[in-house]
């Protein structure tokens, strides 16, 4: 018999959250100071199903796996499926905590000195690399098998593994490109571009834009311009289609990238499309292109392929980013699993990860990716899937997945302070301030914090 999921909710640790998310929409996941703990079966609640002893007499001991989750789309499911995998494995207890997502960074920075430190983390894949400099994760080739391996797509594969060592799984890959309006376009008579091959150059998307406003829309494309922390993500297959990047990729410092002459007109050309309104620098509200239907086209990730769809039904097309002169991109990524070293010292590691095993069971790849929308990490879960074959509503996902044209945010232990210092000037390039100097003041700051951590040559240690 299934047990009652028991819920706490509080604020602790709300004090340590130091910044405020303002924006079109700012998620619960970066906003709430609101903690979730969950158990799956209470301090009175003893397993029903745990063997009560073996052929000896001995009682066999149950393993208690801790696990703290960062907030966000899939929190709820994720409610469901630990409650599911403790009523199936009687020889575990699984306990989560949910916490926004800057909560439980700064959580986690100080869990190894205060002897409170999970077995099991579940964020960013952009956090592995600090916590490996910080020896808090574990890899995990010695537990992973070679067919649930050869079964995950490579995009997650290659973000979890350093060194030739993996350090995390993840259930999906991210999808990345516009949402269309597809009666707002036709009305307009613009191109509906299918595939990435098809993209728009430069002069047909803002030809597109013009013929957009021409009929009627005020403020024909929605981007969160004025939450520029969700930009780094999603303005970073801009940047590289101008030619530039958010970081070099090889001496993992940012001088003569961040702030090349391909990044700062980049940037600036969010800023001409601000002067010439064809997106609205005060939005502060998500729904405009869906529910509003205030757009025609909206530049925004998988995770709003639930609202998007049920909104506007056949209306929702997917429309490759444009090529800005230097090709199209898109963007990658993924939400992970890792093992805490912790786990491993404890004597916890063989428990947690058979709780990681079955997050990334076909089932549960499944279930996820269909409430929020990403690209099934499992090979085998995404042949069978029809929204992602050929002709099927997010095929253009796939497809730019596989013709190796998403991009990563850059790799580094470095992550959140080239975030901090990208959100700081592109805050102050949409105010007026002038593209080269905000970046050449943000590549300076952050050079200097990678040096004086060695982060540049972090993976050569």
């Amino acid at each position: 018999m299934k047990k009652n999921v028991k819920l706490l909710l509080g604020t602790a640790m709300a004090a340590m959250i130091g910044m405020a998310l303002t924006g079109c929409g700012g998620n619960t996941a970066e906003t709430s100071a609101q903690t979730e703990t969950g158990t799956t079966a209470g301090a009175e609640d003893q397993k029903e199903e745990a063997p009560a002893a073996s052929a000896e007499g001995a009682s066999e001991e149950v393993k208690n796996v801790r696990i703290w989750l960062a907030d966000g789309a899939e929190a709820e499911f994720y409610k469901t499926m630990l409650s599911d995998i403790d009523e199936n494995h009687p020889e575990l207890t699984v306990e989560y905590e949910i916490y926004p997502n800057d909560e439980l960074i700064n959580k986690l920075q100080l869990a190894p000195s205060v002897g409170d430190t999970p077995d099991l983390v579940v964020v960013d894949g952009l956090r592995v690399p600090l916590f490996m400099t910080q020896d808090m994760i574990a890899p995990i080739d010695s537990y992973i098998s070679d067919e649930l391996k050869n079964d995950l797509l490579p995009s997650v594969i290659a973000e979890c593994t350093y060194g030739e060592q993996l350090y995390g799984v993840a259930q999906f890959d991210a999808g990345l490109s516009l949402w269309g309006n597809k009666s707002m376009l036709e009305e307009a008579g613009v191109r509906i571009p299918a595939s990435y091959k098809e993209a728009w150059t430069k002069e047909e998307f803002e030809d597109a834009l013009a013929k957009l406003k021409a009929n009627g829309l005020e403020y024909p494309l929605y981007i969160r311009q004025n939450s520029p922390r969700n930009l780094y993500y999603t303005y970073l297959p801009i940047v590289r289609s101008f030619g530039g990047d958010l970081m070099n990729r090889e001496t993992m410092l940012t001088e003569g990238t961040l702030n090349s002459p391909e990044t700062v007109e980049a940037f600036s050309y969010i800023t001409w499309l601000v002067d010439n309104k064809y997106i609205d620098p005060l939005c502060d509200y998500e729904d405009g292109f869906f529910n509003k239907k205030e757009n025609a086209l909206s530049l925004v990730g998988h995770w709003a392929t639930t609202n998007i769809t049920d909104a506007l039904g056949e209306d929702a097309i997917l429309v490759p980013i444009p090529d800005f002169g230097n090709g199209v991109y898109t963007g990658s990524g993924s939400t992970v699993w890792t093992m805490t070293t912790a786990a491993v010292d404890n004597g916890n590691a063989e428990a947690a990860w058979t709780v990681m095993e079955e997050a990334v069971s076909a089932e549960n790849v499944s279930e996820i990716t269909k409430a929020n929308g990403g690209i099934p990490a499992r090979k085998s879960v995404l042949e069978k899937d029809e929204r992602f074959v050929e002709g099927g509503q997010l095929y253009l996902y796939r497809e730019q997945l596989e013709a190796g044209i998403s991009y990563l945010r850059p790799l580094t232990p470095a992550h959140q302070t080239n975030y901090d210092a990208v959100e700081s000037a592109v805050s102050n390039i949409l105010l007026g301030a002038d593209a080269k100097s905000e970046l050449d003041n943000a590549a300076a700051s952050v050079d200097s914090i990678i040096k004086e951590n060695g982060w540049n040559e972090w993976l050569s240690e």
